[in-house]
């Protein structure tokens, strides 16, 4: 706007200064002055064309700074993921690292108490054995019944009798045999040749 108005008042002063001119001074003046007008048309369209560069040059420098952000933020991002994977390794050594400390402790503790209660248990085994060594050994009485049937047979002992062969053949019991001849321990006082009663139940 402000060219215009500068070119407006130039080509006044021009008007008024040629007035006094002759023809051929003024066609000199009107050439000179449209050489001006063409060279100020083209310094509008360089000056025009200087301002789309550099709009462009802002736009790209706009989108070199937006990458060169870009940039930085992933390097950085990158940065905070190698030092996340590095803490987590740490991590994760100093853990396995008290894991097998806390093994180790364990198994030995484990080993010491078996190895204690296994002490234990011989001593109260080698305890046990000796009271039973020490202890006399005194036969329980036996104590004979008169429940039997009074009626019977006699029989000789023969050679591989047992008491249960010999009441199962006679259809007697072992206790009613045992009782009706006072046998304490049958494979001590059952004799081959000798005669015992056997109790049938009529």
């Amino acid at each position: 706007m402000m060219k215009r108005i500068l070119m407006a008042s130039a080509i006044a002063s021009l008007g008024a200064f040629m007035l006094p001119l002759s023809l051929s001074a003024q066609n000199d003046v009107r050439v000179t002055v449209a050489g001006l007008n063409q060279d100020l048309a083209m310094l509008n369209q360089q000056v025009k064309a200087l301002r789309l560069e550099i709009e462009q040059m802002r736009r790209d420098n706009t989108a070199l700074q937006n990458q060169v952000r870009a940039a930085q933020s992933n390097q950085g991002t990158q940065a905070q993921i190698t030092n996340l994977s590095a803490a987590i390794d740490t991590l994760r050594q100093e853990y396995r690292a008290a894991d097998e400390a806390n093994k180790r402790v364990i198994i030995a503790e484990v080993s010491r108490q078996i190895e204690s209660l296994a002490k234990e248990t011989q001593g109260a085994i080698n305890v046990v054995a000796q009271a039973a060594s020490a202890q006399p050994n005194i036969a329980t009485p036996v104590r004979f019944s008169e429940d039997y049937p009074k009626s019977g047979v006699e029989y000789t002992v023969r050679s591989g009798d047992t008491l249960s062969k010999i009441a199962r053949e006679h259809g007697s019991t072992i206790k009613h045999i045992q009782n009706a001849n006072k046998i304490v321990n049958p494979s001590r006082d059952l004799q081959v040749g000798q005669t015992i009663f056997i109790p049938i139940a009529q």
